[in-house]
């Protein structure tokens, strides 16, 4: 132990005075903070059946975003710290001139995380956030046209972007497609007609997946995305084509982008959610965590993550997605595969992402 953290634990019981006084000023206000960024939520909003806003204040220590980019929010759930990334599907106008922001939010089935939150997250509540991140953004001076395809709840960073293409008057042509499961599903639905309405270089399409109600008329066919949808898309010779949905949703789009000749380098995507993890076939691997002196074994791996959380440990994880290091640990021996990336790693030790990393042999986790 170095002096520093010796004097510190002597005079504050911490090795990290920060913490010690951290506690005092939370007692006075939880969104004081000396080293984190806090904020309130002010109101919750019912957008669909399992889709809920949360508009929050942040305090002093929070910086501001750009249309497209996205947080990471820490919750304290049944005494237990959990972190999940958010893209924010406000503007930065309301932030300037309200100090919110919004986070719109769909409930995953068995999810933990965001089934709390639809649940028990109400006005009141005290939050700590990251700051903004991310390069799914606008160009600082677009020139050409834009596309937007969108599924499900990847509309909300479209959705802000789209605010600040409005409130500067819609500068350059911008076309969504947006697909859901049902017309029920359309996530900010009736902000997006207002917004076509107010804007004729603005075009909004909808495409229902179950086929939309049978007595409206459709300017594009309804259900899965097909080349007439991306030919839609491509009238208006975008500059730039944003993408973001579920992983499969976006291998289709651009696999259709590139069969309509579109240049792959002029698409800018969002990840929701992860590809599915390739199996392991064969024999069963097992995961030895070192430090907890657990093991894990499985014909049927997952990432290294649910693996560790099925055996019941607590590793320190945030977006799970492979965007926030949060979750990086050591891999002291085995190989493993990135599932986003598909590249395999060496069979040495190493540093890796245990959010984003299956198994493909025995493997030993620092953890």
């Amino acid at each position: 132990m170095d002096a520093k953290a010796w004097f510190n634990l002597s005079l504050f019981n911490t090795p990290r005075a920060g913490e010690y006084f951290e506690y005092l000023v939370q007692g006075i206000d939880p969104l004081w903070s000396l080293t984190d960024c806090k904020a309130r939520v002010v109101e919750v909003r019912d957008e669909t059946h399992d889709t809920k806003t949360f508009v929050l204040r942040p305090n002093a220590r929070w910086q501001g975003f750009e249309p497209g980019q996205h947080l990471h929010i820490t919750l304290t759930i049944n005494g237990v710290q959990q972190t999940r990334t958010f893209t924010i599907s406000s503007t930065p106008y309301e932030w300037k001139q309200q100090g919110t922001i919004t986070l719109t939010v769909k409930r995953v089935p068995d999810g933990r995380v965001t089934g709390w939150m639809h649940d028990h997250l109400s006005a009141g509540t005290v939050v700590t956030l990251s700051q903004a991140s991310g390069d799914f953004v606008l160009p600082k001076e677009p020139e050409g046209a834009i596309a937007y395809f969108a599924a499900g709840s990847g509309i909300t960073p479209i959705a802000s972007q789209l605010g600040k293409l409005s409130a500067c008057k819609m500068p350059v042509p911008a076309t969504l497609l947006y697909f859901a499961r049902s017309e029920q599903d359309y996530i900010f639905g009736a902000e997006l007609k207002a917004l076509a309405q107010a804007h004729k270089r603005f075009t909004l399409h909808t495409i229902a997946a179950d086929g939309g109600h049978p007595d409206t008329h459709y300017s594009l066919p309804q259900g899965m995305i097909s080349a007439d949808h991306v030919r839609a898309a491509l009238q208006d010779k975008p500059e730039w084509v944003y993408v973001c949905g579920p992983h499969p949703f976006r291998e289709q789009v651009k696999a259709l982008l590139a069969e309509q000749g579109y240049p792959l380098n002029r698409v800018k995507e969002e990840a929701f959610g992860l590809p599915p993890v390739a199996r392991v076939a064969g024999e069963k691997v097992t995961v030895s965590f070192s430090n907890s002196h657990t093991k894990a074994s499985t014909d049927q791996p997952g990432t290294i993550l649910s693996m560790a959380e099925e055996a019941g440990l607590k590793p320190t994880s945030g977006c799970r997605m492979g965007i926030c290091y949060t979750c990086k640990c050591t891999k002291k021996s085995g190989q493993v595969r990135n599932v986003v990336t598909g590249e395999l790693s060496s069979t040495g030790e190493e540093d890796i992402r245990i959010c984003v990393s299956t198994p493909v042999s025995n493997v030993e986790i620092a953890l």
